[in-house]
């Protein structure tokens, strides 16, 4: 069976950095409950994928008019020891009306990748597909990320 990672509603979900300008590697940290086990899991991601994710994010919820003004974006570093699951490549980002849920998933990047972001995904449960993120969050939560996202 494909291994994905599942977070519906997660306590937390952050864009971070570890390193120096110029020289840093960007994360994708979730905290939460995945597979009955409370857990923190970090992916590794380029910076040009976090911006894009991020101005995707923002332009959705302009679209559905969710954007609302915000409490404080959190601003505190990842939590260590960061050790990534995987790299992320193909991502798509929707919004479950029925759920009122924004939808992320994101593969693990793979040799066939043509290295767009949001191209189509893998619909693939084979045991030698492609590891998947799979995360559901809130408007407000998702906005909160695209903020701290444009700050890091």
């Amino acid at each position: 069976m494909r291994n994905i990672f599942e977070f519906i509603l997660p306590e937390r979900f952050v864009i971070g950095t570890v390193g120096v300008p110029g020289e840093r590697e960007f994360f994708l940290q979730v905290k939460g409950i995945s597979g009955g086990v409370n857990r923190i899991a970090s992916f590794k991601l380029e910076k040009n994928q976090a911006a894009a994710l991020a101005e995707r994010s923002l332009q959705l919820l302009k679209e559905l008019r969710l954007i609302q003004s915000l409490p404080r974006v959190d601003l505190a570093p990842l939590e260590m020891p960061i050790e990534p699951e995987f790299t992320l490549g193909v991502m798509t980002l929707t919004w479950l009306e029925k759920e009122s849920l924004f939808n992320l998933e994101a593969q693990a990047i793979t040799e066939e990748s043509s290295g767009e972001i949001f191209e189509e995904m893998l619909d693939d449960d084979s045991p030698d597909a492609p590891p998947l993120l799979r995360l559901q969050v809130k408007a407000d939560e998702l906005q909160l990320f695209a903020k701290r996202t444009e700050l890091v």
